[in-house]
């Protein structure tokens, strides 16, 4: 009996869950809410277990059916990557890692670590995500990348995590900007200042300026580090950065130490990963984060 489960109604098994019922399940999967509400139950007769419970506001997994999804995940996620190796015609020992990135404005020491592993491991190939996602949950769904470094402190559970270094900001003003003449600047002085944010990171300012401190009018921005940098060049706001990218600024722009009561403004930055994952290179890449530069 076993033999007859069908790959497709694994991963209706899947959707049904993610989706918590039937009916928004099967408009997600193209199928009818009854063909799909019979498929599940055949499923569950194969594998003589309960997956769901039945309720008047939906679906739910049972206790065996929460074990069941979880290694069903894991299953499926294993014969998705052993498929795309066979498609791409890759080596046998060559392995793939996808790494997301939601950090303040550039990529600070991530980019940095994020070469290191790829030089000290020729065998992983590396892909890069730019996740506009505030959410590491979010962004490991949504993006399909296996991990994700994020200065985003706010964490609901549901993922792995490991602390890795912090990084100090600096503010970023125009050339000409009247307080571009001064090596450092404090925080209250940016009060009447308008600060150029992208997606996600106002609330990471926030937690790294601290309670009870007074954020500066922001705008936010759906764009890539480098146009919101040529904002702030023509005079339209000022923004932060990692101090270490202090360097790697554009042309019309200067870059300034900032303070808080003459102290530096530090955020820390995180690795976090889903459980299920069951990629060969995460473990790889997590290993190299602990020894290198976890806190």
């Amino acid at each position: 009996m076993r033999s007859s489960i069908q790959l497709t109604t694994l991963n209706y098994a899947l959707v049904v869950a993610e989706e918590g019922s039937f009916l928004r399940a099967s408009r997600r999967a193209g199928i009818d809410h009854t063909a799909l509400s019979r498929r599940i139950r055949d499923l569950e007769y194969a594998v003589g277990t309960r997956i769901f419970h039945r309720h008047a506001r939906g679906v739910g997994p049972t206790p065996a059916g929460e074990r069941f999804l979880e290694r069903l995940r894991s299953v499926l996620l294993e014969l998705d990557n052993t498929l795309t190796l066979a498609r791409s015609g890759t080596r046998d020992d060559q392995q793939k890692l996808s790494i997301g990135s939601n950090g303040i404005i550039l990529a600070g020491r991530a980019l940095d670590a994020i070469i290191e592993f790829g030089q000290s491991h020729p065998n992983v190939t590396v892909s890069l995500t730019e996740s506009a996602y505030p959410s590491p949950e979010a962004a490991l769904g949504a993006t399909q990348v296996d991990v994700v470094v994020t200065s985003s402190s706010r964490f609901t559970g549901g993922a792995f995590e490991l602390t890795l270094w912090k990084d100090t900001l600096a503010v970023v003003l125009a050339s000409n900007h009247s307080l571009g003449s001064r090596s450092v600047i404090e925080w209250h002085e940016l009060h009447q200042e308008t600060l150029l944010v992208r997606r996600g990171e106002a609330f990471q300012i926030a937690d790294a300026v601290g309670r009870g401190v007074q954020l500066p009018p922001i705008v936010e921005h759906h764009v890539s580090a480098g146009i919101l940098l040529r904002l702030v060049g023509n005079g339209l706001g000022v923004a932060l950065i990692h101090d270490g990218d202090a360097n790697n600024i554009p042309e019309g722009v200067v870059c300034r130490k900032l303070r808080i009561g003459r102290k530096p403004i530090q955020i820390c930055n995180f690795a976090r990963w889903r459980p299920d994952n069951a990629n060969p290179a995460l473990p790889i890449f997590i290993a190299f984060l602990r020894d290198q530069y976890s806190s």
